[in-house]
């Protein structure tokens, strides 16, 4: 009898035990996976930000900086002598009559020296699983609140969820939400690769971006 108990708590300890190491690398994982995406995101928006400065017009007379991360935040400084408020990127709210202002999705901003003012902000998204609803919810936000700037969308399109070069007028469910309401959707790759397509709204390739910041400036 005492032996059959001292089993059951061991055995039970013991399943615990591995219950928790499961859980915990499974946190691990995910903790890993986040790591690796933001890294990714990261590379990806200091790649977009060296296209655009590579461009001697857009050098010469804009600033393109990433945008404001902390709620709190009230100005970004751009580069010296150059700083903005950062309630040109934030959306009102009002919940029980209580206002609130929230930064939209601002992963890039355009800033142009002749206008001095913000021209245009970036929204870069490496993948489309289930998150293409978050930068065209911002558009409709950014359009009730009258914001003054252009607001872009910007991707790798590593799954090929926009665009496929083989079948390239072909619309799928987020390419047909994203150019309804974007000021424009821009697929442009890393690397060598130069495959181009244009339709209104809806562009392949680095040129294509290149020309779009430009005409904002």
């Amino acid at each position: 009898m005492i032996f059959t108990v001292l089993y059951y708590i061991i055995f039970v300890a013991k399943s615990k035990e591995e219950g928790f190491g499961k859980m915990y690398k499974k946190d691990e994982n995910i903790r890993m996976r986040q790591s690796y995406v933001s890294k990714e995101g990261t590379k990806y928006e200091n790649f977009v930000i060296q296209l655009l400065q590579s461009d001697n017009y857009i050098g010469a007379n804009a600033v393109i900086s990433k945008g404001a991360k902390g709620e709190n935040t009230e100005k970004i400084l751009l580069e010296e002598g150059i700083s903005v408020d950062t309630e040109l990127l934030k959306i009102k709210y009002n919940s029980n009559n209580i206002s609130h202002r929230f930064l939209l999705d601002n992963d890039i901003v355009v800033y142009s020296k002749p206008k001095k003012t913000i021209v245009c902000v970036i929204s870069v998204k490496k993948s489309f699983r289930e998150r293409g609803g978050e930068t065209a919810y911002w558009m409709v936000k950014k359009k009730e609140n009258n914001k003054p700037y252009k607001y872009i969308l910007v991707t790798p399109d590593n799954d090929n969820e926009l665009f496929k070069p083989h079948e390239p007028q072909k619309r799928n469910k987020w390419r047909s939400i994203l150019t309804a309401e974007m000021d424009g959707v821009f697929v442009v790759k890393e690397g060598n690769e130069n495959i181009e397509y244009e339709e209104p709204f809806f562009k392949v390739g680095k040129r294509h971006l290149i020309k779009f910041v430009k005409a904002q400036i």
